[in-house]
């Protein structure tokens, strides 16, 4: 009798020790699931923040492409501008000098 007594507290030593062993490797697990996690997540944040660095440095880009365009058209329409101003002075310098010729 003394002997399967024995055997049982044994068994539930064993049983202990195993269920010990179970939630160490448990803990483990989820330890390791844990810092899993935030390097998934950093590589995440970082490529995240790598996409929006490339989204405003191809916006910048863009705008200023756009704002050499918008420059070059308004000094395309300067140009035009200083020509008819001039063409405008001539005129009205040939028109003075008529006045004067013809009084």
């Amino acid at each position: 009798m003394e002997d399967v007594i024995k055997q049982i507290v044994d068994a539930e030593r064993e049983a202990e020790a195993r269920i010990e062993r179970a939630k160490e490797e448990a803990r483990k697990i989820i330890e390791r699931a844990r810092e899993e996690a935030k390097l998934i997540e950093k590589e995440i944040i970082e490529s995240a923040e790598r996409q929006a660095r490339e989204l405003v440095e191809k916006a910048r880009l863009e705008g200023e492409e756009e704002a050499k365009k918008i420059l070059e058209e308004g000094e395309r329409e300067i140009e035009e501008l200083k020509i008819r101003a001039t063409n405008n002075f001539e005129k009205a310098i040939s028109a003075a000098i008529a006045i004067v010729r013809g009084s």
